[in-house]
């Protein structure tokens, strides 16, 4: 069974923290209505490493990104019924979930 990371839409924004790769991260929530998209900022000991990453559909989150210190560990939006190819506010959370991928 894979990993995901619950995303409460009702919640939004909102900040949750979260134990990963041996360090306790911050991770904020954003949703843009008019582009239909949702945004992640990621803190660790709250102070701010990254602002307002796109999440893509497929994509590594905060791809390319790995000089900062973000979790080694790779969260990636996926829907795995294949029904979906894009994260958006109607399928976050029910069908596309964030995986925690070794």
């Amino acid at each position: 069974m894979m990993k995901y990371i619950e995303i409460e839409k009702d919640q939004i924004p909102y900040e949750f923290e979260l134990a990963l790769d041996k360090g306790t991260y911050q991770f904020e929530i954003n949703y843009n209505s008019l582009g239909d998209f949702f945004t992640v900022s990621l803190k660790k000991d709250h102070k701010l490493i990254v602002s307002g990453c796109k999440l893509v559909y497929n994509v590594p989150l905060f791809e390319g990104l790995d000089y900062l210190d973000i979790p080694r560990l790779m969260i990636r939006p996926l829907d795995t019924t294949g029904v979906n190819q894009e994260a958006n506010y109607d399928n976050l959370s029910e069908d596309v979930f964030l995986y925690v991928l070794d």
